[in-house]
């Protein structure tokens, strides 16, 4: 039961962060939505940040391997492909759960230092599908270009579901593929993995 009662915790922690956001969350508003008393939260959990930071923790893990399998499954296809299906399970996932979202691409920025530290390894984590790009280039890239990269993808999802957009992410793909390649496969290379995306987008 009490696995159980964690993960009604995290779900209504993410739900309560999304619509009052982190400042304004207070525990009696998370353990109401969870249908737990007090005393079993704070038997599970330390405090509010320590509820949120692991809610965070559980929803990258998935996130992630949501990812990894889309990665994984383009085995023996282009990098670009490979990265393409990560990135779409990605978007659709995050468009399809709005509240998710919200509370690890926006709300994290608000909870402090400790969840901030956890973003920036979650983002160092996701670089590992771009840097198997350098493979496909003959251009000697910074040690900085996939940190880069995946910074500008995270600045767009963060602006469109600050403003209430997560359900178009899937649309914008074409366009976050011209700039994830870009750097690898150069201007010609991206432009056509940009057409690509786009009509298999039509077709579907």
């Amino acid at each position: 039961m009490t696995e159980s009662q964690r993960n009604r915790i995290h779900q209504a922690m993410i739900e309560v962060v999304s619509q009052r956001g982190y400042p304004e969350t207070r525990v009696v508003d998370v353990i109401g939505v969870a249908g737990v008393s007090r005393k079993t939260f704070y038997e599970l959990f330390d405090s509010k940040e320590d509820c949120f930071l692991a809610a965070y923790d559980v929803l990258l893990d998935n996130l992630l391997k949501e990812a990894t399998e889309g990665f994984e499954s383009k085995a023996g296809a282009p990098w670009a492909e490979r990265v393409c299906a990560a990135l779409e399970l990605l978007l659709e996932h995050l468009a399809a759960h709005p509240d998710e979202a919200r509370f690890a691409i926006v709300e994290v920025l608000a909870a402090g230092p400790k969840a901030l530290s956890r973003r920036d390894a979650a983002l160092r984590q996701f670089t590992g599908f771009l840097e198997s790009g350098r493979s496909e280039t003959s251009v000697e890239l910074p040690g900085i270009t996939s940190i880069a990269v995946a910074g500008g993808v995270n600045e767009l999802l963060y602006s469109e579901i600050l403003h209430g957009a997560a359900s178009r992410l899937p649309s914008r793909l074409p366009d976050l593929m011209f700039w994830v390649t870009l750097p690898f496969l150069g201007a010609e290379g991206a432009t056509a993995e940009r057409e690509r995306v786009r009509l298999a987008q039509l077709r579907s």
